[in-house]
């Protein structure tokens, strides 16, 4: 097995720790990653915040792609005989958006190596708003809107079964990215669905995946996450991974090089 972090961030992101790529690269170089995918933010459609300089809390922007892939292709060059490195982008699937994720894609493909596409945005009390951005925007904007944590946990795994129906016909590596990020603030909103919920979820959700040829990231941020501390993919999702045989992608999530190839041990005790 490739010992591949499949999901970390660079310099470009503004809710990082600023560190440049490179130092991040080194971190996976000296705990013997031979591959590191390189996924920042794709930039979102100019509608969902008007104001640039809150949007670029979220991702790139458009004007920033040419020089974000000029910095991949010189890390890239610069690391090559000691590491792979991919050049990525996580796109966010927003229902609302869809035409925009196609046309992002057609246009931006053929210069990627790997892209993890999430969804961190569903609809809300004022529009789309992010899921995992802070409690207090989880309970007013999310909860107030559709009246209970369950019935947001619902719309979030509705949207889900849309955005794995994409087929991107392209020879390179894909993921969905963390599945449970809905879980990001379980301990202070709990959801209480029934079981039965999930599995008929799960069901419709993983033959999807596997038709429509996804890996899946095994993404351990959550870890390191106070008000959710589990990874983001749980048991029932791995073992409707082994059944199937959908492959899992450790991804550390790393926005630092703290972060880079953390709880590797749990995902090889997991998936080996």
């Amino acid at each position: 097995m490739i010992k591949w972090d499949g999901h970390t961030h660079s310099v470009f992101c503004k809710h990082g720790s600023g560190e440049d790529t490179s130092i991040l690269v080194e971190r996976a170089i000296e705990l013997g990653f031979q591959r590191y995918s390189i996924t920042e933010h794709a930039p979102l459609p100019v509608q969902i915040f008007n104001d640039k300089e809150l949007a670029s809390e979220f991702s790139l922007l458009l004007e920033e792609l040419p020089d974000y892939f000029k910095h991949l292709n010189e890390i890239k060059k610069t690391y090559a005989d000691k590491i792979e490195v991919f050049i990525g982008l996580e796109l966010d699937y927003i229902k609302e958006f869809d035409s925009y994720f196609d046309e992002f894609l057609e246009t931006y493909l053929s210069q990627l190596d790997d892209i993890i596409v999430s969804l961190h945005m569903i609809n809300g009390k004022n529009g789309v708003y992010p899921i995992d951005y802070s409690p207090e925007w989880f309970e007013s904007e999310l909860i107030s809107y559709y009246g209970s944590t369950d019935e947001v946990h619902k719309a979030y795994w509705s949207d889900l079964e849309h955005m794995v129906s994409k087929k991107i016909n392209a020879p390179i590596f894909k993921r969905i990215g963390h599945l449970g990020l809905i879980n990001k603030y379980q301990k202070q909103f709990p959801p209480s669905l029934p079981n039965s919920f999930y599995q008929s979820t799960y069901s419709r959700l993983f033959q999807a995946i596997k038709e429509f040829d996804w890996d899946l990231d095994f993404n351990v941020a959550g870890l390191r996450k106070e008000l959710c501390g589990s990874v983001y993919i749980n048991s029932e999702m791995i073992a409707l991974c082994n059944k199937l045989g959908i492959k899992l992608v450790f991804g550390s999530d790393a926005h630092d090089a703290a972060s880079v190839g953390k709880d590797y041990d749990l995902y090889l005790s997991q998936v080996s």
